[in-house]
């Protein structure tokens, strides 16, 4: 959607949302915004310029909620953006930068769909016939379906080093949590340390606790998945990272098959993201194991 600005009731500019992209940058990831804009041409001594300008970004996703998503601010140089005597063409780039944290949020809100921007375009006009000088404001909005948002995010470098972050539980989604969330947070501690392997260890704490509230030991595992933790205190590590692939392997089964189990099982997002970061390990220890 187009808009436009005006100058005491007088409009002298159309704008048009025409582009959105990404740029990689250290740390962080950067979205840019291109505003064409059209001037109508004025006499002289009744030019317009407009300065300060910058926006508001608004977005919305598959729950058709908006969400403010933060500020624009102007690329390159401050200079002022004057009519002509005649119609001018020109564009405005605007960026904002965006952490692991927002683009995961965003792809929360997503949910594998498109998503709808809104930008509120504002700056300060000054000159026309009456020599006034007032805010002018423009709302604009974008669409970016699903191909271009991958794209955007291709363009940010963003799925060359996937970052997801883990929601930790509060004592209100189980008090019972709050023991594996400590050892997570152990876990966490030591890795910062580059305590690895007591790093490791404090993960097998966090299992052992969650195994302990979700009451595992109570139920019998069949006898086929018995068989594969079978003398387990002889496995050197290879072997156990086999165990952990046929058991992600298992999980999965179901995703890729149409037998009725397999169709009464549904996934979510937390599924998703948990089997996601669950095969990014995987593949990263395997990358490893291949480059030793």
């Amino acid at each position: 959607m187009s808009g436009s600005w005006s100058l005491s009731q007088t409009t002298f500019a159309e704008l048009d949302w025409k582009m959105l992209q990404g740029r990689p940058g250290l740390g962080f990831y950067r979205l840019i915004a291109q505003v064409d804009l059209t001037t109508h041409g004025k006499q002289v001594g009744e030019e317009v310029a407009v300065t300060n300008i910058g926006g508001e970004l608004w977005i919305r996703g598959k729950g058709n909620q908006e969400h403010f998503l933060g500020y624009l601010r102007r690329q390159g140089t401050e200079f002022p953006l004057t009519t002509y005597r005649h119609i001018s063409k020109g564009n405005i780039s605007l960026e904002i930068e965006l952490d692991a944290r927002r683009i995961e949020a965003l792809e929360q809100i997503r949910l594998g769909g498109d998503l709808s921007f809104r930008m509120n375009l504002y700056g300060v006009a000054s000159g026309g016939r009456e020599k006034s000088s007032q805010e002018v404001q423009a709302t604009l909005q974008y669409r970016a379906n699903q191909s271009t948002w991958a794209e955007i995010l291709e363009q940010m470098g963003y799925r060359q080093t996937m970052l997801l972050e883990i929601p930790v539980p509060g004592d209100e989604v189980s008090p019972q949590l709050q023991e594996a969330v400590k050892h997570l947070q152990t876990a966490q501690t030591h890795m910062l340390r580059g305590h690895f392997r007591d790093a490791v260890g404090a993960c097998r704490d966090v299992v052992e606790s969650l195994s302990i509230t979700l009451s595992d030991e109570k139920d019998q595992l069949p006898e086929a998945i018995q068989s594969w933790f079978k003398d387990t205190r002889s496995m050197d590590k290879k072997e156990r990272l086999r165990i952990v692939r046929r058991a992600l392997k298992v999980l999965t089964h179901p995703a890729r098959h149409a037998d009725e189990v397999s169709a009464s099982i549904e996934w979510g997002p937390t599924d998703a993201r948990t089997v996601i970061l669950m095969a990014a390990a995987l593949l990263q220890i395997a990358a490893e194991e291949k480059q030793s």
